[in-house]
């Protein structure tokens, strides 16, 4: 069946979505930086007028001030948390596959990663508690995995991989070998294969792609939503 040339409803409502929560917790993040920063001036303060002896200042009104921005960070901390598992992997409707080496990157879970790939693991989500109970011998590796892999369940990880699990690979992965169709899709600002859709491929032709050359970037978006998007 061929594919719609425009996007699923959904996947642009969640798209929005998750830019919406992204600057959310770009905006909360910030305001942590800058409270910590200011908290820090204050104590530094505080300790440096003790030091000197100095007897000048208002102690119980900064007391009371450290006290409030203590009180304020606490807040913000459990906001950011709240954003973060909104994003749980559970609630998202569409998704992509993650492989395991990009989630276990570390050096120290390379013979892991190569182990769980031997015995048909190659992805995140074909992980589960009996596999990495079975499959990792080390003890200690085994007890990070199992939080990693809870943390993943529960929408807590890196940037990348997060983004990667809504919108897909990056495109200059995928398409590494058509660098000017790589630059023109960055000029209309996509730059995840989640971002494309038939109609983006038909708008080469003004680029002076052929019918064929588009032919053959459709087959490779194709087959890379075919194996790894999850519906």
């Amino acid at each position: 069946m061929i594919r719609s040339l425009f996007k699923n409803k959904k996947i642009i409502a969640a798209e929005k979505d998750q830019e919406i929560l992204e600057n959310e917790i770009k905006k909360v993040s910030q305001e942590l930086v800058k409270k910590d920063g200011f908290l820090k001036c204050k104590n530094d303060l505080f300790i440096s007028i003790e030091e000197a002896g100095k007897k000048t200042y208002d102690w119980e009104r900064m007391g009371d001030e450290l006290k409030k921005y203590h009180k304020e960070n606490l807040t913000l901390k459990k906001e950011l948390e709240k954003i973060n598992k909104i994003l749980s992997i559970n609630c998202v409707e569409n998704h992509y596959l993650i492989k395991i080496e990009k989630f276990l990157f570390e050096i120290r879970f390379s013979e892991v990663v190569n182990n769980l790939k031997l015995n048909g693991v190659m992805y995140v989500q074909c992980l589960n508690s009996y596999i990495i109970e079975n499959l990792v011998e080390d003890e200690k590796l085994k007890g990070e995995i199992i939080k990693k892999y809870k943390n993943f369940l529960n929408g807590i990880m890196n940037w990348e991989i997060k983004t990667n699990l809504l919108k897909g690979e990056k495109i200059t992965k995928v398409y590494v070998k058509h660098r000017k169709l790589v630059n023109i899709l960055n000029e209309k600002a996509i730059s995840y294969m989640g971002e494309l859709n038939y109609e983006v491929f038909e708008s080469l032709l003004e680029a002076g792609y052929t019918q064929e050359e588009i032919k053959v970037f459709k087959d490779i978006y194709d087959d890379y939503e075919k194996k790894y998007l999850v519906k």
